[in-house]
C-alpha cells in the first residue's frame, strides 16, 4: 500500500483498485472510507456481514457518515492498518463484482 496524498489530518492511501482515505478524528478515532473503482463499497460488505466478520476480531467499528453521507468505518486509530487488512482480504473472498455498486464517488470530492 503506498501513500497517494496528506493533507491536514487526511491521508490517503493506494491498493491496486483499492483507495483509502483515512480521516483522523479529535476523539483519537479514525475514519476510514473505502473506494474502489470510483465506488464507496462500504454498503455492499456491511450487507454481505463484513461487521460480524470483525467481531470476531474484538474490533469495535462505527458506521460513520459524517462526510458528504458516505459510509466509512470508524475504529481506534492504531486499528486502521488492521482494518484496512481485513476489507481487503473480505474483498478478495467475495467478488466484488457481483456487489450492486451504486454508491459513487464524484471525481474531485475523493481528495477534498
Amino acid at each position: 500500500m503506498r501513500e497517494e496524498k496528506r493533507k491536514n489530518n487526511t491521508v490517503w492511501y493506494r491498493y491496486g483498485e483499492y483507495s483509502f482515505k483515512v480521516n483522523i478524528l479529535d476523539s483519537g478515532n479514525a475514519v476510514v472510507w473505502v473506494n474502489f473503482k470510483g465506488f464507496n463499497i462500504a454498503f455492499p460488505i456491511i450487507i454481505r456481514e463484513f461487521l460480524y466478520v470483525l467481531v470476531e476480531f474484538n474490533l469495535d467499528v462505527i458506521v460513520n457518515s459524517e462526510w458528504n453521507g458516505h459510509k466509512g468505518f470508524e475504529v481506534r486509530q492504531e486499528e486502521v492498518d488492521f482494518l484496512i487488512g481485513e476489507i481487503l482480504n473480505f474483498c478478495l473472498e467475495n467478488n466484488l463484482n457481483t456487489m450492486d455498486l451504486v454508491e459513487e464517488y464524484s471525481a474531485n470530492e475523493w481528495y477534498e
